[in-house]
């Protein structure tokens, strides 16, 4: 069985996790997305394209790969036609972690200091915690984004603290950004696999195999929240499931740009209702001007 894949160091350490879960037998095919392919576009203006996962589901889709594996936070809230979600490995650590160019962490940045990310989320809640700060849109890889701080371009960046780990980079990290502070992207910390709808000996597997109950839990809540609010990458969005003796405790936030209005809600209940519970919470905070927010960025960054 073939495993589809990115080529980053990142996308090969989920996809070999993912390989040794499942045990001998299985190779890995490799493809390049269209967000490898071009790394000037700011990530906000691709849109809901899925520019880093939709050629990895292309490969299972047209029979080249059993299966696909992607960061969760990367994924669209619809997947391509065809393909389905069917499992994820256990959850990673989801905080945000902060390289800075001398050690020190967020509110040790001096006034007009640059502060690199690639996220629309990251970059409002920089705006939202400290006022007189450059946010600076920054592409690449991990390795990319950190050299950009240490060989002086900017003076921080931000990462997920995962990737950092996985990696062997934590080294690196000047401060973990508490999740009250900076509230994670939907699905960080998650590795999710995709097969074709169809395939019901894969998604058997899967199911049996690479589905952890509390992340999977925790994606989907996490999930229905992003889709609920009609968000995605082009809109300041943060959503965050925890997993306690079978309770599902969801936190959102939905941030303007500047970072100047931020709203935000938590819903609970049992694990079997944990994409009801997303739901629940977007119309929650939709009631409340969510829905202006996520036109307004998406007006802005178009």
């Amino acid at each position: 069985m073939h495993i589809a894949t990115r080529g980053s160091q990142l996308a090969l350490w989920q996809a070999r996790t993912t390989q040794a879960a499942l045990g001998d037998g299985h190779e890995l095919l490799t493809v390049k997305s269209s967000g490898d392919l071009d790394r000037e576009t700011e990530l906000a203006r691709f849109g809901r394209i899925g520019i880093f996962t939709a050629e990895v589901d292309r490969a299972v889709l047209d029979g080249r790969a059993a299966i696909g594996v992607h960061s969760m936070k990367d994924m669209t809230t619809t997947l391509q036609e065809g393909v389905v979600l069917a499992g994820c490995l256990p959850r990673g650590l989801v905080e945000d972690a902060l390289i800075t160019k001398h050690g020190g962490g967020l509110d040790d940045l001096e006034v007009g200091s640059r502060v690199g990310t690639g996220s629309m989320r990251r970059g409002s809640m920089v705006r939202a915690a400290r006022r007189g700060l450059e946010v600076v849109p920054q592409r690449g890889n991990v390795n990319t984004r950190l050299a950009h701080v240490l060989e002086g371009d900017l003076d921080a960046c931000l990462l997920a603290r995962a990737g950092l780990e996985r990696l062997g980079l934590a080294e690196h990290i000047s401060e973990v950004l508490s999740v009250d502070r900076f509230l994670p992207a939907v699905g960080q910390g998650i590795v999710g696999i995709t097969c074709r709808e169809d395939d019901g000996a894969t998604r058997a597997l899967l199911e049996s195999r690479l589905r952890d109950p509390e992340a999977w839990a925790a994606a989907l809540a996490e999930r229905a929240f992003l889709r609920g609010t009609n968000g995605g990458c082009n809109a300041p969005i943060a959503g965050h499931a925890t997993v306690d003796d079978g309770a599902v405790h969801l936190r959102g936030r939905v941030l303007s740009l500047d970072g100047t209005q931020v709203l935000e809600g938590e819903a609970r209940g049992g694990m079997s209702d944990a994409e009801a519970l997303g739901a629940t919470l977007a119309e929650d905070l939709l009631s409340r001007g969510a829905g202006e927010l996520v036109e307004q960025a998406r007006r802005l960054t178009s």
